[in-house]
């Protein structure tokens, strides 16, 4: 049977069902925000310092505390968390006793709210508060006052135990599905970063004699294979625009693209006339983070940050996408990362001009420059399409569980 519906009278809300009611966050639970450490009151021991990083599993560098500061602010196994900062989204912390940081609330439901729905409700909620405002203005955060007036959907709390269950048990069950697809991903990955690995250093023909390159991270190569210092196959460029109107060219982990100065999106720069010149064909790299660069061939002209390396081959007869491959391969490798120099803590691990010029490379004859590269091209993008289709289950995956989550909080679905 088909319950009675009635207007919310909430936009993101729609119709809920009769029985339902329209309260505010702070009907239904306390917040506390977090304490605002300084970089001063970071320690190596005590309780550990949960910031957002550490919610969303990006924080490899976690702080702690040896200090006292008001009980109010410790968090322990089970609470509830909010990141309302950047990130809006909701969290259990399912982890030993630690201190909150800001721009995280700690969120206590109150009598009237079932826990799990309590925690479901606030999930859904975040990613509406992520909506744009009355006046047009992409949030970028949520304040107290904002988070506590906001509008949401209450259902009397023996229904609220059932949606929560059902939530509970459905998104479980996604979840592992999702945890699943990501371990698959990672496997195809592995297997393309190896068939690079074998390709760029020991060639694709079979039963061949071999020697000791010398080097520990080529190992053996084919006997009629050479080693040599980098600067005998390319020499680095430095070619400043002089002026401005070039396509400025940003250096990400897909590959070298056009940016869009005019979005006022990412790093920008006051002036444009002191990049660097790239041409097509030109092999360009951000040894100034050599955990998060990248190197490749431009498609295009333009300009580049002075702070990137630019460089081309000296012969070009030989296969600059066999050389773009065992570059790349020292990238995902770690093998740049091994020699540079830095704060790797602060993510400025560079590596310096003469490192670059004397790192010693496997370099095949021309003819079998040009075999490896086109096989890596047929086999990477055979991987690549796998990847992608699982990449996109995993989208689908997401847009499911937005959708379930929403339509069981709001009532517009019933539990059996």
């Amino acid at each position: 049977m088909t319950r009675r519906m009635k207007d919310s009278g909430v936009e993101w809300i729609g119709e809920i069902p009769e029985s339902w009611d329209v309260v505010k966050f702070k009907n239904i639970g306390t917040y506390i925000n977090g304490y605002a450490f300084k970089p001063e009151d970071w320690t190596t021991n005590g309780k550990k310092i949960v910031r957002i990083q550490d919610l969303t599993g990006s924080n490899d560098n976690p702080n702690f505390y040896d200090g006292i500061i008001d009980e109010k602010y410790n968090i322990q196994r089970g609470d509830y968390l909010i990141s309302w900062a950047a990130t809006l989204d909701a969290f259990i912390w399912d982890n030993d006793d630690a201190w909150l940081n800001q721009h995280i609330f700690k969120a206590i439901p109150k009598n009237n709210v079932t826990n799990k729905f309590f925690f479901w409700l606030i999930k859904e909620s975040m990613q509406n508060m992520n909506n744009e405002n009355k006046h047009g203005i992409m949030m970028q955060h949520v304040t107290l006052s904002v988070f506590n007036n906001f509008n949401i959907p209450l259902p009397p709390k023996n229904e609220q135990q059932k949606i929560a269950n059902y939530l509970d048990e459905k998104c479980s069950a996604i979840d592992e599905i999702i945890a699943k697809t990501e371990q698959s991903i990672e496997e195809y990955k592995k297997l393309k970063q190896a068939a690079i690995t074998e390709a760029v250093t020991k060639g694709i023909r079979p039963n061949r004699k071999m020697k000791d390159s010398g080097v520990e991270w080529i190992g053996e190569i084919p006997e009629n294979w050479d080693v040599k210092k980098l600067k005998y196959a390319f020499e680095i460029k430095k070619d400043i625009a002089g002026k401005e109107g070039y396509t400025v060219l940003s250096i990400t982990q897909t590959g070298i693209k056009p940016k869009n100065i005019t979005s006022n999106e990412g790093q920008l720069a006051n002036d444009y006339s002191n990049y660097q010149l790239v041409n097509n064909g030109d092999f360009a790299m951000n040894h100034m983070d050599l955990l998060t660069g990248w190197v490749d061939i431009s498609k295009y002209d333009g300009v580049t940050s002075p702070d990137y390396r630019v460089f081309r081959l000296k012969d070009m007869h030989n296969c600059d996408k066999y050389f773009l491959y065992m570059m790349q391969l020292c990238y995902l490798n770690k093998i740049f990362y091994g020699l540079g120099q830095g704060v790797s803590g602060f993510g400025r691990w560079r590596l310096p001009a003469e490192m670059f010029l004397n790192f010693l490379i496997p370099i095949p004859p021309l003819s079998e420059q040009k075999e490896i590269a086109d096989y890596l091209d047929k086999k990477c993008s055979e991987i690549d399409a796998l990847i992608e289709k699982k990449q996109q289950f995993l989208t689908e995956l997401a847009t499911y569980k937005k959708s379930l989550i929403y339509e069981y909080v709001t009532g517009k679905k019933e539990v059996a």
